[in-house]
């Protein structure tokens, strides 16, 4: 009898695609070699995204089928990069307008591609509806540490716009990404600190110390300090003072220290104060190059970071940021938000 190795390229394709087994091409390197093909692939992916919503139903009408395990599987896999993702959704777009059919086509209403990524501002990206990622979907750890590349940052920053989480409870992905915020503060790339920011100041994990890192072996990068303080504000009543502490003295001595050579030290001060009331806009009055300013991440429809803060602005961003970004319909858990961004 043969054995899958044995078997035809084309049959084994067949066999993996009808099991959708990711187990099957780690079972051997010549079977991982015969089903790693682009085409194998993203089919997989299809499959596993795209196929498990019904994308003809109106939006409010939808029902999933998405296997939120699976698809964290396949995020975890190597072959999922930023390059892979964005062909994704270029297949994903095609496919929806296939569903839709070609007079809904010829109706001139724009579908949003790849392109919408361009520049990566979350309130364009995330209307994109047709991605299908299943709530609770986990970013792997391959996304949460360093040395930090722009595909990498980018791919981490899109997940967590995309309402992604990371599991604290079973597995080292919480320590992996503060170490992995350590070393984008180093390395001074502002979008994985953006997106770290939020996954760790979700579970308050954000703390004095990193701040003071930031402050003192980071060079006080202001852009980077603003996600930090933005983020850690948020759930700061609820935090302990001895993890985070926003009228720390060793802060204060150094921007103190610092006021003589330059603003630093006088705009960390402001900065500090402001997130000590939950204060801190993400824009400041007056700020003119803001569009070189990496977003919230969780911006766009659902929040509107131009918003200056007032009880109920900071109401709908905490629960906004308890319930990981995703939209809130009512008074109740974590649960309470829709599913898809």
């Amino acid at each position: 009898m043969p054995t899958l190795q044995g078997l035809p390229q084309e049959l084994l394709e067949i066999i993996f695609l009808y099991s959708m087994n990711i187990s099957l091409p780690r079972a051997s390197p010549d079977l991982g070699l015969k089903l790693s093909s682009k085409a194998v692939t993203m089919e997989v992916v299809m499959r596993t995204f795209f196929h498990t919503v019904d994308h003809k139903a109106p939006a409010r009408k939808q029902t999933g089928t998405s296997d939120v395990s699976r698809q964290s599987e396949l995020l975890a896999c190597r072959f999922f990069t930023w390059s892979f993702f964005l062909d994704y959704v270029n297949k994903a777009h095609d496919a929806f307008i296939n569903l839709r059919g070609k007079a809904w086509e010829k109706t001139g209403v724009a579908i949003p591609d790849a392109s919408y990524f361009d520049g990566l501002w979350p309130f364009k990206f995330t209307t994109i509806n047709f991605l299908s990622f299943a709530e609770g979907f986990l970013i792997p750890e391959k996304l949460l540490h360093g040395p930090w590349t722009e595909e990498k940052a980018s791919l981490l920053y899109v997940l967590v716009s995309l309402n992604g989480e990371i599991d604290w409870k079973g597995s080292m992905a919480g320590e992996i990404a503060k170490e992995g915020l350590r070393t984008a503060i180093a390395e001074k790339n502002e979008r994985a600190v953006a997106a770290l920011s939020v996954l760790l100041g979700i579970e308050k994990a954000i703390t004095t110390d990193t701040i003071r890192y930031a402050v003192h072996s980071g060079g006080c990068d202001l852009n980077i300090i603003r996600h930090l303080l933005f983020n850690a504000q948020i759930l700061y009543k609820d935090t302990p003072k001895d993890v985070i502490n926003f009228l720390d003295p060793a802060l204060w001595k150094w921007a103190d220290d610092r006021t003589s050579s330059d603003d630093h030290g006088e705009r960390l001060k402001d900065m500090l104060k402001k997130a000590e009331k939950f204060t801190l806009d993400f824009y400041t009055n007056g700020e003119k190059d803001w569009l070189k300013l990496v977003p919230f991440p969780y911006s766009g429809a659902k929040f509107d970071t131009r918003s200056v803060f007032d009880d109920i602005v900071r109401e709908l961003l905490t629960r906004l940021y308890q319930n990981h970004g995703r939209r809130i319909t009512s008074r109740g858990g974590r649960r309470a938000a829709q599913g898809l961004a």
